[in-house]
């Protein structure tokens, strides 16, 4: 048997009339988190339910999660945007899709930079470059301190730093990976690449031993800001246009080939995605134009498999974000001024997708998907 729950008419007071056996077995985990959230001011009972660990999992494994993307506006402000709505507008070149701010009620923030997203949490910086995880869903947030090993910029010689966001499923706990170095290009003389992880559960910073990542040039190339999370490893170019993975649970460095001659790709604009599921990179150059390279068999250099994209220009700069949910044809894409687009390979089709309800002017896609979970940043902290 199939049961529904209107979310909006299930109010807190309705529920409180029910047998708790049933509110809690039948209705509570078909509602979604946002219901959720409210509804943890009904009783203890409820959110010490609602708020425990083993209903959280059970929660998010249950519930059916449609593609939303992440948008951060000019002014600041963050979206999702239901991107499956574009499935009803197949006959259409012009296919809106609704957007609804994320907003974290206290403190008001302004956020200027999207750095990751994992079962419902966003890694994000805010206009003073503090760094949050967080839900909005649930306006659980956490600030997460300063990494006091990475190197400091300095005038006239700039600092990289690129950044991964996963979960570590052997510990149950979330952890932010930053790649830092000095520009390659200026005066300084250290030439070491800092690798720090962050521990969520810990609430602490710590800095790999030396593993000779000059050596081995694991320098991201400047394109790639965030890792791409596939097979719980996150996933960067290098300069010498190799990828490298990081494994979440043994926190160690592996090397991939990479699917094309190097020499052939150097120096082209490239970016790595989510695949539905798989590892893709995609590239473009003066002599194949826009290609999509997927690995179909993780770490399996021989499985790689090219689709060609067509359709855009030459001067075309676009950066592709995700797989349009249940059409493993169509690509989502981010234009540079701004806009959406949405590539389906077989027909060699592109629309323009108009976000309903969202903010004026372009905004900010991030290369990858947001769901809606009951998942807190705060859950991990240990108690000092």
């Amino acid at each position: 048997m199939h049961i529904v729950v209107d979310s909006e008419a299930m109010s807190p007071s309705a529920c409180k009339n029910l047998p708790l056996e049933i509110t809690e077995a039948i209705i509570l985990p078909l509602l979604p988190p946002k219901s959720l959230a409210r509804f943890k001011s009904v009783s203890k009972t409820w959110n010490s339910l609602i708020s425990s660990p083993h209903f959280i999992k059970t929660h998010f494994l249950q519930t059916h999660h449609t593609t939303q993307l992440i948008a951060l506006s000019t002014t600041g402000s963050l979206y999702s945007i239901d991107i499956t709505e574009t499935l009803l507008y197949l006959d259409r070149d012009d296919i809106p899709a609704t957007a609804k701010e994320l907003r974290i009620r206290s403190p008001p923030l302004r956020w200027k930079e999207i750095l990751g997203s994992c079962n419902g949490l966003l890694l994000a910086k805010d206009e003073n470059d503090t760094m949050f995880v967080m839900n909005p869903m649930t306006q659980d947030l956490w600030e997460v301190p300063l990494c006091p090993f990475a190197p400091v910029y300095e005038e006239y010689e700039e600092v990289y730093v690129r950044y991964g966001f996963g979960y570590d499923l052997s510990a149950d706990d979330y952890k932010i990976v930053s790649i830092s170095f000095w520009n390659p290009y200026s005066y300084h003389d250290s030439k070491e690449t800092f690798v720090c992880v962050y521990s969520l559960r810990n609430n602490s910073w710590r800095k790999l031993p030396d593993c000779n990542y000059y050596e081995h040039d694991y320098t991201v190339v400047d394109d790639v800001i965030n890792g791409a999370v596939i097979n719980q490893s996150l996933h960067w170019l290098t300069r010498q246009f190799e990828i490298v993975g990081f494994n979440l649970a043994s926190e160690e460095f592996k090397q991939m080939k990479f699917p094309v001659l190097v020499g052939f790709y150097r120096g082209l604009f490239t970016s790595m995605v989510d695949v539905g599921g798989k590892l893709g990179v995609f590239m473009r150059s003066e002599e194949a134009g826009f290609e999509c390279c997927v690995m179909e068999e993780y770490g399996v250099a021989e499985s790689w498999t090219k689709v060609r994209i067509h359709g855009f220009e030459e001067e075309d700069r676009v950066w592709p974000v995700c797989l349009l949910q249940g059409r493993n044809r169509e690509i989502v894409f981010q234009e540079t001024e701004g806009g959406v687009v949405v590539y389906n390979i077989d027909e060699r089709r592109r629309r323009h997708v108009r976000i309903v309800g969202g903010p004026g002017g372009n905004v900010n896609v991030f290369p990858g998907t947001f769901v809606e979970s009951l998942e807190s940043p705060k859950r991990f902290m240990i108690a000092s």
